[in-house]
Formats: C-alpha cells, sequence, structure tokens
C-alpha cells in the first residue's frame, strides 16, 4: 500500500484499486484506471476490493475509515474539535491515522492511537513544526508512505510520518 499527498487529499494505492480523498467523499479506481466508483456521505462501501466506513461526525464533517491491503487508515477530514466516545468507539482500531494539524490534533492523535500519523492541512510550516514538537513523536519526512500489514510491529510507538 502506498500513500501519496497533494492539495491536502490523499491517494492510497493498494494491489486491488486506488482510493481518493476528497473532502466528503472518496474516489475509488481500478488498477487499471478503466473504472471508477464515487462515494459520498455517511454509510459502508466496498469498491474493487476496498472497504470504505463514512462516519457522520460533526455538522457537515465526514471521518472516513478505510482498509487497504488489510490496513485501516482513518482520514479526519477537516476536524476541528476532539471526537466524542461513541466516535471513537465507531472508527475502531486504527493502523494509520490521516491527521488535520490545528489546535485539537493532539487529543485526536491521543485518542485513536495508530502505529502511523500523517499530518496534513496545516496553514503554514510553522503550525507543522510546533505540532510535530508538541507531539514528542519520532517524525520521518519521505515523498511517499509505504507499508505492508507484516511490516507492523505490534507493541511499536507512534511515528510521524510527513509527506
Amino acid at each position: 500500500m502506498e500513500i501519496t499527498i497533494k492539495n491536502n487529499e490523499f491517494r492510497v494505492k493498494g494491489k486491488t484499486g486506488v482510493l481518493y480523498s476528497k473532502p466528503n467523499g472518496v474516489l475509488i479506481e481500478t488498477p487499471d484506471g478503466i473504472a471508477s466508483k464515487e462515494l459520498l456521505g455517511a454509510g459502508e462501501y466496498e469498491v474493487s476490493g476496498i472497504s470504505v466506513i463514512g462516519i457522520q461526525a460533526e455538522e457537515k464533517e465526514i471521518i472516513f475509515v478505510y482498509e487497504v491491503d488489510g490496513l485501516r487508515i482513518c482520514n479526519l477530514n477537516n476536524l476541528t474539535k476532539k471526537l466524542t466516545d461513541s466516535k471513537v468507539s465507531a472508527v475502531g482500531d486504527v493502523d494509520i491515522l490521516l491527521l488535520p494539524v490545528g489546535a485539537s490534533s493532539i487529543e485526536m492523535m491521543q485518542q485513536l492511537e495508530s502505529y502511523y500519523v500523517i499530518p496534513f492541512g496545516q496553514k503554514s510550516e510553522e503550525e507543522l513544526e510546533k505540532f510535530l514538537k508538541e507531539s514528542g513523536l519520532v517524525t520521518q519526512r519521505i515523498s511517499k508512505f509505504v507499508l505492508k500489514k507484516e511490516e507492523i510491529i505490534e507493541d511499536q510507538t507512534t511515528e510521524i510520518i510527513v509527506i
């Protein structure tokens, strides 16, 4: 599985398809790029072997949980407030957290314990640096994030990946 980001939209490439995140939904393409399906709003979907759960959060915000190549990825989109206990339960276990940088980022990151956190949406480099410093976690800067489920070590500490 491979994750890249451009203009705060993620591209998640798996063995059976490619997922593109959008603010209110996702677009999934077959690996050959011939067929695609756009999924909008809350609900449960499966397209081309990729599972997507949309969970209504704030008024207009939707939390998306993707399962690609056995990895669970949570995209908090533009969420600005910490999650309620019921939303944390609805999200469940997460391997990778796509986290909007803002006032509640650290709290949200702690609520949804994951192996990897990919921050995005910061207004400036200074805002990102402040978040990284406050997190106190190991940070890796790379152009794309490639991971296989079997590479995750059960007791590893959370690592921040800046793409």
